[in-house]
């Protein structure tokens, strides 16, 4: 699973009444579980190969990403829809698969990129941030090998629509 840092404080809260200090690192995070979602949107990728998505746009949908899948298949991924243009980082805690991620800005244009981002099994405190250097609006996680496969780089555009 990809956590949006800014969901680990709103998390922790929900679930178990603790603040984000030193103390509270010593605690694991409990994410709710969200349901797969149907992969029904198209994202076209800038080889013109196509992926189908699950959307994930709200708060608890982009906390639980893809947490617990033990696969990816190929042609396949989330897109993550944030409200806002800011550096979203995020982090794989208790997911069981790498993935490849990608950040895009409101143009859909890709600002950063992870491949090969190794998943993290262990507890929250100890699960490394990726990402969120650059302010992005979307991100895209792909089953690693992509980035390379489909020759992604920063400034390329993926089209895809949110209708």
């Amino acid at each position: 699973m990809r956590l949006p840092i800014r969901f680990v404080g709103a998390l922790c809260l929900l679930a178990a009444g603790c603040a984000i200090t030193p103390a509270a690192e010593a605690q694991d995070v409990k994410v709710p579980y969200v349901a797969p979602r149907p992969a029904n949107t198209l994202v076209m990728l800038p080889d013109g190969s196509t992926v189908k998505v699950e959307l994930a746009t709200t708060d608890a949908e982009q906390a639980y990403g893809l947490m617990g899948r033990t696969s990816l298949p190929e042609g396949r991924g989330m897109l993550f829809v944030h409200g806002d243009m800011a550096k979203h980082p995020y982090w794989m805690y208790h997911c069981k698969i790498g993935l490849d991620i990608v950040w895009m800005d409101s143009d859909h244009r890709i600002v950063e990129m992870s491949p090969d981002t190794p998943p993290c099994l262990g507890k929250s405190s100890t699960c490394p941030n990726y990402g969120g250097h650059e302010v992005a609006q979307y991100v895209l996680e792909l089953p690693v090998g992509s980035i390379k496969k489909h020759r992604l780089a920063v400034g390329e555009k993926v089209e895809f629509s949110l209708q």
